[in-house]
């Protein structure tokens, strides 16, 4: 529905943005999208008020994905990694002592002397 130029005027004043006419179906205001038919003198604001079909959301073109989700993925990754260490070329080696520089051995305390009764006392204080 088009509106005069007065009534425009009027909600331009009113909330700051100029509309020349109103969605057929719902009535709200239509800025720069509008939704027409030919052959029909009728505007709307949306496919929705047009009552058109609803289209499915058009996919991006590309290669496709590998994997639906994540989990998928990662079983995947899982399973390569599974089959490469089972393979029989592949060479295992465990660490010597040598390599670790001794320092898979015992830890040995900080101090070896026990602490003195003399550190204790209050006698400074």
């Amino acid at each position: 529905m088009r509106l005069t130029t007065q009534q425009s005027c009027a909600l331009l004043a009113k909330y700051g943005s100029y509309i020349s006419e109103l969605c057929d179906a719902c009535g709200k205001g239509i800025g720069a999208v509008r939704f027409t038919r030919r052959g029909e003198s009728g505007v709307w604001c949306s496919g929705e008020c047009r009552r058109d079909l609803r289209q499915e959301a058009v996919r991006k073109g590309g290669r496709p994905r590998k994997y639906a989700n994540d989990e998928e993925r990662r079983a995947a990754k899982t399973k390569q990694q599974r089959n490469y260490r089972l393979r029989s070329d592949v060479e295992k080696t465990s660490r010597s002592l040598l390599e670790t520089k001794g320092l898979q051995t015992q830890k040995s305390p900080l101090s070896t002397t026990p602490h003195t009764q003399a550190f204790f006392t209050d006698s400074a204080c």
